[in-house]
């Protein structure tokens, strides 16, 4: 990986960037191009495509590699939670998304939920890492998500992931999954998220 050139858009000159539409007609991130022709816009696309070779982190035999994937799809919906969550509440979205406290509401509960569902597949392994005694491309997606919850929305997991909370806390000293700091601008532009959604429902849902 050490080979991909890395580009990042400055949020401060606005969203979507103007070379976005070359890019990616989705006008998403993240986006890996391998090519002139070959274009991929889904980040478990790119870990899938940069892990192909051997030795993967997807696991070593098909029965490691559905385990795996099993854990992605749950960490996936709650990033897909999170963010629904974050763009119906949060007013720094106000003109690109119709605010509705009660969608995100229903997305904080959806996105803890999945975080529970990941701590109750724990308790299959009881290993260092989610899927067993060795790194996926589960526990970068898994890290990523609740990196990015926590770091730029101040929103931790709840006490009902114990061993969530654990491995997340162990997991993040590693120097691989070292993340930067987002400035300190736009943390405080988007803090509070759980305060405006009234999340303290969130450990009531089942």
């Amino acid at each position: 990986m050490t080979c991909i050139k890395r580009k990042a858009f400055d949020l401060k000159l606005g969203w979507p960037p103007a070379n976005m539409p070359r890019l990616s007609s989705l006008r998403t991130v993240p986006i890996l191009r391998v090519d002139e022709n070959t274009v991929i816009r889904s980040s478990i696309a790119i870990l899938e495509y940069l892990e192909e070779p051997e030795p993967s982190m997807l696991g070593d035999t098909p029965a490691a590699k559905s385990r795996t994937r099993e854990f992605v799809a749950l960490a996936d919906e709650a990033k897909t939670m999170f963010s629904f969550w974050a763009r119906k509440v949060n007013p720094v979205f106000t003109g690109q998304e119709e605010m509705n406290r009660d969608w995100g509401r229903l997305a904080a509960e959806r996105y803890h939920r999945r975080l529970r569902q990941l701590d109750m597949l724990m308790t299959e392994a009881r290993a260092e890492f989610l899927t067993g005694e060795q790194v996926t491309i589960a526990d970068c997606v898994t890290s990523s998500t609740m990196q990015f919850a926590h770091d730029l929305y101040h929103v931790a997991p709840t006490e009902s992931t114990p061993r969530l909370i654990e491995w997340y806390h162990h997991f993040v000293k590693r120097p691989s999954a070292q993340a930067a700091a987002f400035p300190e601008e736009l943390r405080n532009a988007v803090a509070g998220l759980p305060t405006l959604t009234a999340a303290s429902a969130v450990d009531n849902v089942t």
